[in-house]
């Protein structure tokens, strides 16, 4: 795509401190009517693109992140509409993003081995033929309005300097000096980016406008969302706006930022943009920067407005797979909320969280990859990071916590309750949509990975590193990573064995395998009675889930007397409420998986919902993170059991659905969807006097039963 051309940035020496945005600036003429016209660009870290004034793309935040030492993703756009015959320019702007991090924060990105000025690589073919490439001709400025830019800091923005002239082909740039070559570039692999742009997706006006002093206001958009808010400015020259964005604010109207600054950004400013006005009427929001917010407090407005400020609900505009709701509009709001911690960290990586990290960690992904399937056409999206981690995969087959990663991770924050992501995601593809390629493709990786795990594993046959049941309401009770990897790796290895299998490799050895390891942890975990050994939720539900058992029964009572003794309450981490709720379905408890769901008092969804969430929290005390997806899983749990949307055990892409809802007593009426590849499953119920009136719609190509009797293409209605 690339071959003889290079990236250029803005002079030769790398200046570790600098945090301005080049601009870079190339007319060219065009001699011939234009019939096909194709930009073919990657910008490191981010870049924006016009040609004659018009934005060539209304994505954002490209090029995708990745370890730019393996992969640098590119995109190509169709901008054949935005040239003409004569005179052209071509203008491109370039932020920091995650390819040059200059401030120091936990996770090491300022030492990044990647790290060089902002630069950006491009091809312009017309009618099949290149026109115009990145080279020495381009002109380039570092005088621009973004004076400064860290993407998980905040931008300065001087609209003093903004000449929107810039972009059009009048402007004179005689006085820029010529871009450089980059001497320093990226030897990673162009990859074409195939998942779905970062966009704008949805607009909130402000609930309230509360006044702090006479030139301080605060916004309150009612939703804890990812992104940034647009302002409209009319300020004296010179004068500094700064937007301060925060999950929560005190009773004294002080910011609540949760520990997040200080203990993480201790010298950088946290969620912060700052905007210089230059005397005239300016609406701004930031290029280069995004956050994690639903109050935004705004100092330097003479006279606030409530219509001056809009919240801009930023992420990859993937497209919903399901429907959900139902009677209880605690149930919809906790469903919605999860919609929105999904949504919020759909950034090119599943991250955590769009306020502290933004880091895609893989643990979170795991929990969340099956939640993400069913809920979103995530295929794309997963396929996409499942190149990071391949590429963030070492020598020896370990893998770091967080993907893509500049190095750190590997000490901390990694193990199978992380890894397994590597499994995870090509595994749920192929359940999901029947396609099996990336499964076949990681099949190399799982055999290196697991050629790791051996120089792990101890006499016992244990491996004991890695993150334990993370995340847990007490965190003295966390349950440790010895019994969690057990169970994971029999998981590993049954996914190795289905990518075996489509493969037609012989399965012999995995299977071998796989008995060992079963056998292994009866040996460990059972006690004679059937019971296991440890006496946990997330032991017990791992066990049931995975069928580590001989006989379910004494399991079943166990768990069941977990859960009454925590009173319905969840008394797990994030690995263990992965498991849970489908192991009380196993178990035939799907009562007790609704009222763990549904349960009142300290830890449950329910008090965080009392406590305003409308995204879901990282912990179960309230702490931290306002908007985190890893305890995600209740949703798929939902589509299974409360609408009963099931793909058949040994079918994939539900070409084969068992219809299977659960009419609980607590709700009237339900209904969802789920839009498959092979077409939308609607299931809808409701509780009229004695009876239920379901109602089940199945596309043409799937066969579809309920309660083993099958159901026919089109509309099925039931009485029960």
């Amino acid at each position: 795509m690339f071959e003889n051309i290079h990236f250029i940035k803005a002079q030769p020496v790398f200046d570790k401190k600098a945090s301005t945005a080049p601009m870079f600036r190339k007319t060219f003429n065009i001699t011939e009517e234009v019939k096909s016209a194709v930009l073919s660009v990657a910008a490191l870290g981010y870049g924006y693109y016009r040609i004659n004034g018009k934005k060539v793309t209304e994505d954002l935040f490209t090029a995708p992140v990745s370890d730019y030492r393996k992969t640098v993703w590119y995109n190509t756009y169709d901008v054949a509409p935005l040239l003409r015959p004569g005179k052209n320019v071509i203008f491109v702007m370039c932020g920091n993003g995650w390819y040059n991090e200059n401030m120091a924060s936990a996770w090491d990105y300022d030492k990044a081995p990647w790290r060089d000025s902002p630069k950006v690589i491009l091809s312009l073919e017309i009618n099949g033929e290149l026109a115009v490439k990145s080279d020495e001709s381009f002109k380039v400025s570092l005088d621009g309005p973004v004076t400064y830019n860290e993407l998980r800091s905040g931008e300065h923005f001087d609209s003093r300097l903004y000449d929107g002239n810039v972009f059009t082909v009048d402007y004179d740039d005689s006085a820029w000096p010529n871009a450089v070559t980059d001497e320093n570039e990226p030897a990673g692999v162009f990859r074409k980016c195939e998942a779905e742009p970062i966009r704008e997706c949805e607009y909130l006006a402000a609930k309230k406008m509360i006044k702090v002093s006479d030139n301080k206001v605060i916004y309150d958009f009612g939703r804890n969302i990812s992104g940034y808010v647009r302002l409209r400015v009319k300020e004296k020259p010179g004068d500094k706006i700064i937007i301060r964005h925060v999950e929560e604010i005190n009773d004294d109207l002080s910011l609540e930022y949760n520990e997040m600054n200080g203990r993480y950004y201790p010298e950088t400013p946290f969620q912060e943009c700052e905007f210089t006005a230059c005397g005239k009427e300016f609406t701004y929001s930031p290029l280069f920067t995004y956050h994690g917010f639903r109050f935004a407090e705004v100092t330097g407005l003479e006279n606030a407005d409530i219509n001056d400020a809009v919240a801009v609900f930023v992420h990859q505009d993937i497209k919903r797979r399901s429907h959900f709701e139902c009677s209880d509009d605690f149930l919809n709001s906790l469903f919605e909320a999860g919609i929105a911690s999904s949504y919020s960290n759909m950034f090119y990586m599943p991250t955590d969280c769009p306020t502290r990290e933004k880091l895609g960690w893989m643990n979170d992904a795991q929990a969340s990859t099956e939640q993400f399937l069913t809920d979103f056409e995530a295929e794309k999206f997963l396929t996409k990071w499942e190149q990071d981690i391949f590429d963030a995969m070492n020598e020896k087959g370990a893998l770091p916590g967080i993907v893509p990663s500049s190095g750190w991770g590997f000490g901390w924050g990694s193990g199978p309750v992380s890894d397994g992501s590597l499994f995870e995601i090509p595994y749920r593809i192929y359940l999901n949509t029947g396609d099996d390629s990336l499964l076949k493709k990681v099949y190399p990786a799982f055999l290196k990975y697991f050629s790791f795990l051996k120089t792990l594993t101890d006499e016992n046959g244990d491996i004991t590193f890695g993150l334990n049941d993370h995340a847990g309401p007490v965190f003295e009770k966390q349950l440790g990573a010895t019994f969690i990897n057990k169970m994971l790796i029999i998981k590993f290895l049954r996914i190795r064995r289905l990518a075996e299998e489509r493969l037609g490799i012989d399965t012999e050895e995995t299977e071998k395998e796989i008995e060992k390891e079963i056998a292994d942890a009866k040996k460990k975990y059972l006690l004679p009675d059937g019971r296991c050994t440890i006496d946990e939720q997330t032991s017990v539900g791992m066990m049931i889930y995975f069928g580590i058992y001989d006989d379910l029964t004494p399991l079943k009572r166990q768990i069941a007397e977990i859960t009454e003794r925590q009173n319905f309450h969840h008394f797990c981490g994030m690995v263990g409420l992965r498991y849970l709720y489908i192991a009380l379905n196993k178990c035939g408890l799907y009562n007790y998986a609704y009222k763990i769901i549904t349960s009142d008092g300290e830890p449950s969804y329910r008090e965080w919902m009392k406590d305003g969430a409308t995204a879901l929290y990282e912990r179960w005390s309230k702490l931290e993170s306002k908007n985190h997806h890893m305890f995600s899983d209740f949703m798929s749990w939902m589509m299974k059991t409360i609408i009963g949307i099931n793909i058949k055990e040994g079918s994939v892409a539900y070409k084969e659905t068992e219809i299977a809802p659960v009419f609980f007593d607590e709700l009237t009426h339900a209904k969802g969807h789920i839009d498959t590849v092979n077409g939308r499953i609607s299931v809808s119920w409701r509780r009229m006097y004695d009876k239920i009136e379901l109602k089940i719609e199945i596309p043409e190509g799937i066969k579809a039963t309920y309660r083993g009797t099958a159901l026919k293409s089109g509309l099925n209605e039931i009485e029960l």
